[in-house]
């Protein structure tokens, strides 16, 4: 046992110098520190002398010395453990060599066990202001003094009251952290009072980065909070627009955009029939699922138009995507494609890579209408749903209300192949003779007959599952004639644009302030529709907008008179 960890001794004595030995010396010392190894190596050897056959020793004698025993390592009980262990082995005639052993045995685990006693106690008080560091870091501001006295005197009480071990009890109250509402909730949200009260720069710097990481506040932020300076409008904007280029923004791609458009939970999409679509592998749905989050941060990173959105001539793909859309990454002479870690260009891609293909409207791509995540969400699984693709269109990206379905609607077959002789807009057609169902299918029918040249997993196509031809040629509510991809951008540009940017909007101003709009908020989505047009649909413009607004700096208050 002395010489199972550190068999050393010919490295200490052919190969280190004197600073080489005592940087081993203390490497040791910190892995004893940390894993309490004397403490359980002498355990197991009481064990093991204790409970394994022959038992040296097994006598009454030492009865006291029970590994489970919290106070088996104490100063006492180890030396009288070393007596009568020499006694028993002096009665068994040990020899001289192996009295020694013993002798040097104990005296190693007693100057181990001590100075881990002895180091840990010291560290207690750094331990107790990493644990209030730690409170500060998830409660997002700093403690005051009751929170500090309250944790600290938590602490004392485990290891008072409870018995606890230090490392037991510093474990105990980073849990009690991580329980605590002031972790668990943000309070910058709410507060009681008589009027509207500005947020602290603490509560400002969690708003913020809520906003645009969906996370805590890094350092940098509380740093500017700490010198009462962020809610300053030069200082405000500026660390906006750091945060703006972080990877972190990932955060308001995901649960923002996400949320917006629908496609928060694709990841677990399983509507689709695999035996019939075998290439929608669990990897593709993560592609799918991944392209407009990497469409959005490059929108946000580089600043560029909102009307992207619905425009743009260039698609993100990795190569599983883009062999679903049809590009071979590998001869796209406009794809802009990754380097490797030593800045070379890559030339096979991996499935990890992802590429910004250009001129993708020769794929039927581009911006976000023709992503297979929201055609595919947006089919039941054996067919495709001009309906529920038309709704999508209207309701998210327009934002127009749409009341639900009335029960007695009849349903379309839930196959494409099976509808005989009628093509889907036919069978449309039939579904709005329905009194009850013409009003609102009128508004979102046609736009969504226009993606029929994309199957149920947003594949391309010329026949639908049937071997019909299809139809993308459709009249839109404005009983305009539309045909295709292009048509519904034309007929989005020149009539609905106004009504996309005003949805955008209003549903980034809501998620950033964590509530429904206000009759009273209609000022600041006025200015901040100005703002965009003079900054020429920048998105940042929204942003920036936001984060200076009033009610982004301020806190609606909850008249305590009322209680």
């Amino acid at each position: 046992m002395q010489g199972y960890f550190r068999d050393d001794k010919p490295l200490c004595e052919l190969v280190l110098d004197d600073a080489g030995k005592r940087k081993l010396d203390r490497l040791w010392r910190e892995l004893n520190f940390v894993t309490g190894v004397p403490m359980r190596q002498y355990k197991d050897f009481l064990f093991f002398e204790r409970a394994e056959p022959p038992q040296f020793a097994g006598g009454a004698e030492f009865d006291f010395a029970r590994p489970e025993d919290k106070d088996v390592t104490s100063a006492v009980k180890l030396e009288r453990m070393r007596d009568a262990y020499l006694t028993q082995a002096r009665q068994s005639e040990a020899t001289a060599p192996a009295i020694e052993a013993i002798e040097t045995y104990f005296e190693n685990m007693e100057a181990d066990i001590r100075w881990i006693e002895l180091t840990r106690l010291d560290a207690e008080p750094s331990h107790l202001a990493a644990l209030a560091k730690f409170a500060e870091r998830a409660y997002r501001r700093p403690l005051s003094s009751g929170e500090r006295d309250e944790l600290h005197a938590f602490y004392r009480q485990l290891r008072e009251q409870d018995g606890l071990t230090h490392e037991d009890a510093i474990r105990d109250s980073i849990v009690s952290v991580l329980m605590s509402p002031h972790f668990c909730y943000r309070f910058d949200l709410v507060a009681t009072g008589e009027s509207i009260q500005p947020l602290t720069d603490y509560e400002l710097a969690s708003r913020l980065s809520y906003f645009l990481w969906s996370s805590m506040p890094d350092d940098e932020l509380l740093t500017r909070a700490a010198a009462g300076d962020l809610r300053e409008p030069e200082m405000l904007v500026a660390q906006t627009r750091r945060m703006l280029c972080d990877d972190r923004i990932r955060g308001l791609a995901t649960e923002f955009a996400g949320n917006w458009l629908e496609f928060r939970r694709f990841e677990e999409h399983n509507s689709v029939d695999r035996e019939r679509f075998a290439s929608f592998t669990n990897e593709l749905r993560a592609a799918m699922f991944e392209e407009p989050i990497r469409f959005f941060i490059d929108i946000v990173q580089r600043n560029g138009s909102v009307l992207d959105f619905l425009n743009a001539d260039h698609a993100f793909v990795n190569p599983i995507l883009a062999k679903h859309y049809g590009i071979d990454v590998e001869h796209v002479s406009n794809a802009l494609a990754p380097t490797s870690g030593t800045g070379t260009l890559k030339t096979h891609p991996t499935k990890n890579d992802w590429l910004r293909i250009d001129d993708a409207h020769r794929y039927g791509r581009g911006g976000l209408l023709p992503m297979s995540v929201f055609l595919t969400k947006n089919s039941p699984g054996l067919r495709t749903s001009p309906v529920k693709r038309g709704y999508w269109v209207v309701r998210r990206l327009l934002g127009e209300h749409i009341p639900p379905p009335p029960p007695e609607v009849p349903e379309l077959p839930k196959d494409e192949a099976t509808l005989g002789d009628l093509t889907q807009p036919q069978m449309l057609a039939r579904h709005r003779d329905h009194q009850a169902c013409a009003g609102c299918h009128q508004r979102f029918d046609s736009i969504g007959l226009v993606f029929e040249g994309y199957g149920p997993i947003g594949e391309r196509r010329d026949k639908d599952l049937g071997g019909r031809p299809v139809e993308t040629k459709a009249t839109f509510p404005d009983d305009s004639e539309h045909i295709g991809l292009d048509g519904l951008r034309s007929y989005l540009s020149e009539k609905r644009q106004e009504e996309f940017v005003e949805n955008l909007t209003r549903k980034l101003l809501a998620y950033a302030l964590g509530r429904s709009l206000l009759l009273s908020d209609k000022t600041t989505v006025e200015r901040m529709r100005a703002k965009l047009s003079a900054d020429r649909n920048c998105f940042g413009s929204l942003i920036e907008s936001i984060v200076t607004s009033p009610q982004f700096l301020k806190k609606r208050v909850q008249d305590d008179r009322r209680q």
